[in-house]
């Protein structure tokens, strides 16, 4: 049986899941994600959605070693009396006949779930996917029911991963723990007040990714975002900030206009010299205008010596799959970060020590991308 057959089939009765629980195992390692849909305004054009909660649907997906495998779909609707008759309308056009497939019937969960769901339930003809449709009042509540329920019912790891429109992000709970958090792109800069406001009440354990999303302003230098450990994000911070970054992984576009980037950047590099941070790994900049040669001022550098490091640096997989955007066909995961040249490499580098510890780093500049590196491993 497909997973989304017997995650149906446990919704029957506790008899049901507990012989599922016992006979049905996803390994430990191959856990969930919830994704919402996107607002970007090209799939729009190309799906032809019919209002703004078409483009709401959020699915339950599990990964089997980046091997994404659709479970099931959620919709919200005002009335689930009403759904027939809306769907019938957009069958009216015909171009939506493939978007909207619809063989629905009403059904009551009856689970372990907190609460009892009453909904409508649909079944894609081609896939076979399920589409739950819920009233709006469970919004807050479903998401993460769902995702608790089928991590006790096929027994892997609880770890939640979420790809979502921060805009959306008041129809999810108060306060919620997320181990990696994805943000769909946008073509309108979001308001910086939604963004904190956020990340006061989301606890991110590990990775926050976006490629395209703006903000209207930046992020404030006492934001839990500097909090995290490891950030793939464009154009919400200026390089004074970085010095907040408390995580280990980082990837900023700047905001910087050209006049300050080179003063920021130095500055960023004088505070890690004099601090005690040691949580730091890989701090990559990226920015509209070219270093200058002050970068370096006031700091001692030298050259690659084989005696002292490697050639290459070995980076983590905890920053190696971002989030990114493809022209017409929306976000899609990435395994590095589209360089066109060989970032790893530090046989060109400039090498800083840290003299109360002897930490050291590798700097290299190419053209408007700044990469430092830090060795925590010691070489002889």
């Amino acid at each position: 049986m497909e997973l989304n057959e017997i995650l149906l089939l446990s919704f029957c009765s506790k008899r049901v899941q507990k012989s599922i629980k016992e006979q049905f195992k996803i390994e430990p390692n191959e856990g969930f994600r919830i994704t919402c849909g996107t607002d970007c305004p090209e799939l729009f054009t190309v799906h032809h959605c019919y209002d703004l909660d078409d483009r709401k649907i959020l699915e339950l997906i599990v990964d089997h070693k980046e091997n994404d495998k659709k479970v099931i779909n959620w919709r919200y609707v005002d009335s689930l009396e009403n759904l027939h008759r809306r769907i019938q309308i957009l069958r009216e056009f015909k171009f939506l006949e493939d978007w909207y497939p619809y063989k629905g019937v009403n059904i009551q969960l009856k689970s372990e779930l907190i609460v009892r769901f009453k909904c409508r339930l649909s079944f894609d003809p081609k896939s076979g996917i399920p589409t739950v449709y819920f009233m709006k009042d469970l919004m807050k509540k479903w998401p993460m029911e769902l995702h608790k329920y089928c991590v006790d019912l096929f027994r892997t790891t609880p770890d939640l991963e979420m790809i979502m429109n921060l805009n959306d992000s008041s129809d999810f709970p108060e306060s919620q723990t997320i181990k990696d958090l994805y943000l769909h792109n946008s073509c309108k800069s979001l308001n910086v007040t939604i963004a904190e406001e956020f990340f006061e009440k989301a606890n991110i354990q590990n990775k926050l990714s976006t490629k395209r999303l703006r903000l209207d302003g930046a992020i404030s230098d006492d934001s839990k975002l500097w909090d995290i450990p490891n950030l793939y994000i464009f154009c919400w911070v200026y390089a004074r900030q970085l010095t907040r970054f408390t995580g280990k992984n980082a990837f900023f576009f700047t905001r910087d206009l050209p006049q300050n980037l080179t003063k920021n950047m130095n500055a960023f590099l004088k505070h890690w010299l004099n601090s005690t941070n040691t949580n730091l790994e890989t701090m990559m900049a990226v920015t509209y205008r070219r270093f200058t040669e002050e970068l370096f001022d006031g700091i001692q550098t030298s050259r690659w010596d084989p005696n002292k490091r490697p050639a290459r640096y070995v980076i983590k997989e905890s920053l190696g799959r971002v989030l990114e955007h493809h022209s017409g066909e929306g976000d899609k995961f990435a395994k590095d970060f589209g360089f066109k040249f060989d970032y790893l490499d530090c046989t060109d580098a400039f090498d800083i020590v840290r003299e109360s510890d002897g930490l050291m780093a590798s700097v290299k500049v190419r053209n408007s991308i700044f990469i430092m590196f830090v060795w925590h491993s010691t070489f002889s």
